[in-house]
């Protein structure tokens, strides 16, 4: 009893072990499912089939019955990946099978491929009605150890020694299979909390943009590249008048709603950010300084023309002041934003309300 126990804790940790490693390139796929592309379920396949072959190499003796854990595995390629999935595991546990057959042995290799393409049937016939629950798990996993049943009675002489390996055999792959579904829902919500606390990281918690770390990575990620851009930052004119006028909460809401609207006009590629208080920023990779100057005209006209609301005060308008440079002007990216922000404040000390792009002082 105590062998017994031990392959079973060895197989166990074998499962957990290679299910935590394995599935660790899924971990950004926000919903595996049948209709996924076809390089994810060909990956969930071949990741399921290692895991299971891996199990067939470590299987349980007990009496005269070899059992494993792979049932659990093709359950999760099948309700998961469907047909495509499923396919390439019983692949993989087949051939596992088939090295570990003795000469001889096939009647049991020949059974074993039955099961699989029987239980491949039906999971593709039964997912159709599934909702990939703990139940439809449960399920599958209880047909395929009914489909088991029969050719574990072959090996046996008596009816007792049968229902003794179809105790064990029924209790190893209830436990496994319960045990696979539960964590791999554990894992699933550990990679989700983890890539929310990650975009919070790199979130501006009032305008829902990216903040001054998002920025930074990005510009690092350009000098990584070489990528060519442009860096146009705002400022909001007169700010401090705002929230001596309407309150910080007043000046919040003129922030979130002037978030909306820069929103609207970044174009594909772009990043904008808060830099800080009542700065932004945007990244333009592969806009040329012209065409930047001109986003930035867009933006300064329609933030002019914008009618911002709080509570129940007039209707009241906000003036924006730009500076635009972009990274053939520097030699690097941070300097790229440095002359840009020395446009801005050219643009502030000439009246504000306007649009400067940065030209080098030896050539004015």
């Amino acid at each position: 009893m105590l062998e017994l126990f031990n392959a079973l804790l060895l197989n166990f940790s074998l499962l957990i072990a290679t299910l935590l490693f394995a599935f660790l390139p899924l971990r950004r796929i926000e919903n595996i499912s049948p209709v996924s592309p076809i390089r994810v379920r060909l990956l969930v396949g071949c990741i399921a089939g290692i895991i299971g072959a891996l199990l067939v190499f470590n299987s349980i003796s007990y009496d005269v019955a070899k059992i494993d854990l792979r049932l659990p595995a093709l359950v999760t390629a099948y309700l998961y990946g469907g047909w495509v999935s499923g396919g390439i595991t019983v692949l993989f546990v087949i051939g596992a099978r088939f090295i570990v057959t003795p000469p001889g042995g096939y009647e049991g290799l020949v059974l074993a491929t039955l099961i699989c393409v029987a239980l491949l049937v039906t999971a593709e016939v039964y997912r159709r009605f599934a909702a990939r629950r703990l139940k439809d798990y449960l399920i599958l996993l209880g047909v395929g150890i009914a489909y088991s049943l029969p050719a574990l009675y072959l090996l046996t002489d008596t009816v007792e020694r049968f229902l003794s390996m179809a105790f064990v055999y029924i209790i190893v792959n209830l436990v496994g299979g319960y045990v696979t579904y539960r964590f791999l829902q554990e894992l699933r919500k550990h990679f989700v909390f983890v890539q929310t606390q990650q975009e919070l990281a790199l979130t501006d918690s009032l305008t829902q943009l990216g903040n001054r770390r998002k920025l930074d990575e990005t510009l690092a990620e350009y000098a990584q590249h070489g990528t060519a851009f442009s860096v146009l930052i705002l400022d909001l004119d007169h700010f401090k008048a705002i929230n001596d006028t309407y309150g910080h909460e007043g000046g919040d809401v003129v922030l979130r709603q002037l978030s909306h609207l820069l929103e609207s006009y970044l174009p594909d590629k772009g990043l904008i950010g808060r830099y800080g208080g009542e700065e932004f920023v945007f990244l333009l990779p592969d806009v040329p300084l012209k065409r930047a100057e001109r986003i930035g005209e867009r933006i300064r006209s329609a933030c002019a023309d914008q009618h911002f609301v709080y509570k129940d005060h007039p209707v009241f308008h906000v003036t924006l002041s730009l500076g635009v440079a972009s990274s053939d002007q520097a030699s690097t990216v941070f300097e790229t934003v440095q002359k840009a922000d020395l446009a801005l404040y050219e643009a502030k000390q000439n009246g504000r309300n306007r649009v400067v792009c940065y030209r080098d002082p030896s050539l004015r």
